[in-house]
């Protein structure tokens, strides 16, 4: 293991501007998960040009966005493609590895000199053309130690693909259990192991729970400190909470809840911002607060809110850009009800997979840290590994 030297990107890589051929896939470089093939986005653009229009790339190459390599937007080819000729087409020699390269060039360090070699006059006009790319200096350790650092980076990464797709599987069948579970077409079995029988019955929201409009009044409540919660404090999708405040305006609007109430963000009701209170509190006037009347579950309730229909018609309630759900309307949506028992064990089974999600969520979170740390401390020297 020797020490690191220094040089400059142009030494190590040239700029490819090959033209396409016919037959490859079209790829697009993203922010978050570097070059991909077009189809897979969610949202494609079209393109009217002729294969021979667009830059031919090779796998191992590495392509960047001019206008937005200072956010991130770099990525290298698996595979043989075409991508626009607005992107910078980078192809290494043997004095680097390509994929530590990609690595290395997602470090806030590399991301800074990205922007700071860029030029325009507004943040949406800087580009990096190549022959400023070939500038920028860099220290990199020999090409032993590249491919080890880069073997390692990548185990952490396959490690977080495959937490990734784990976690994407349990939401997928949890939501598959929610169809079948919350409309009755599935049964499950009572304390006694014998499945439940009898027909639910089709209830309007309003006659489950009740809409909480109590306003908790801070002059004449001075030894009650509570937690306010506002809309950006419960997680999207999550269903939890990622803070809170204990300043209460002094002319307070905010609404008082209890334990176990269920708590639904009216404000762009798409963004799936739900949570069942484990304390009392006050929220935003932007929340819902829904308390369950008697034989309701409020963790069946909890489910409810959940489900596609129940976001479906408190997103059509009222306004376009910035919709707010619509009592009047909500409250008339009509929900599948068993009775209380059955309510319980569903609640129950659904809790599970929530906090299957839950762990794996964490695990993942926790995965993309550690890359971050080990990443910071291999490319910049910090920290060594030991080659053969």
């Amino acid at each position: 293991m020797t020490g690191n030297s220094s040089t400059y990107l142009g030494e190590l890589f040239r700029s490819s501007r090959k033209k396409g051929e016919e037959g490859l896939p079209l790829l697009s470089v993203t922010l978050n998960d570097g070059l991909i093939v077009r189809d897979l986005l969610d949202r494609r653009t079209e393109t009217n040009l002729e294969a021979n229009e667009h830059l031919l790339v090779k796998s191992g190459d590495i392509a960047y966005n001019m206008m937005r390599v200072w956010q991130g937007a770099l990525g290298r080819a698996s595979v043989d493609g075409l991508v626009s000729p607005a992107y910078v087409v980078l192809r290494s020699n043997s004095k680097i590895d390509s994929l530590y390269a990609e690595y290395l060039f997602k470090t806030p360090r590399m991301i800074y000199l990205f922007w700071a070699y860029s030029y325009g006059l507004t943040k949406d006009r800087l580009r990096l053309y190549f022959n400023d790319f070939a500038r920028i200096p860099v220290t990199i350790p020999n090409l032993e130690e590249q491919k080890k650092i880069a073997q390692l980076l990548s185990t952490w990464d396959k490690a977080i693909t495959t937490t990734a797709q784990l976690l994407a599987n349990s939401k997928q069948q949890k939501k598959s259990l929610m169809q079948q579970l919350l409309t009755g077409k599935k049964r499950l079995l009572d304390k006694n192991g014998v499945r439940f029988e009898g027909r639910w019955r089709k209830l309007p929201f309003s006659d489950l729970v009740s809409l909480v409009k109590t306003k908790f009044d801070p002059k004449s409540n001075a030894d009650d400190v509570r937690e306010c919660i506002e809309l950006e404090h419960i997680a999207q999708e999550s269903s939890s909470l990622i803070g809170s405040t204990n300043t209460i305006d002094v002319v307070s609007t905010k609404t008082a809840f209890e334990k176990n109430d269920v708590l639904f963000g009216k404000l762009r009701p798409y963004l799936r911002k739900y949570w069942k209170a484990d304390r009392q509190g006050v929220c935003s006037t932007e929340i819902w607060v829904f308390r369950t009347k008697a034989k309701v579950a409020a963790d069946y309730i909890f489910q409810v809110v959940q489900l596609d229909s129940f976001i479906e018609v408190a997103n059509k309630s009222s306004g376009t850009h910035m919709p707010r759900a619509d009592w009047n309307v909500v409250k008339d949506f009509l929900i599948p009800t068993p009775p209380l028992e059955e309510q319980q064990k569903i609640a129950a089974l659904l809790s599970a997979a929530d906090q299957e999600i839950t762990t794996l969520q964490q695990n993942l979170d926790a995965l993309k840290q550690e890359k971050k740390a080990l990443m910071q401390q291999l490319l910049t020297g910090k920290r060594r590994v030991m080659v053969n």
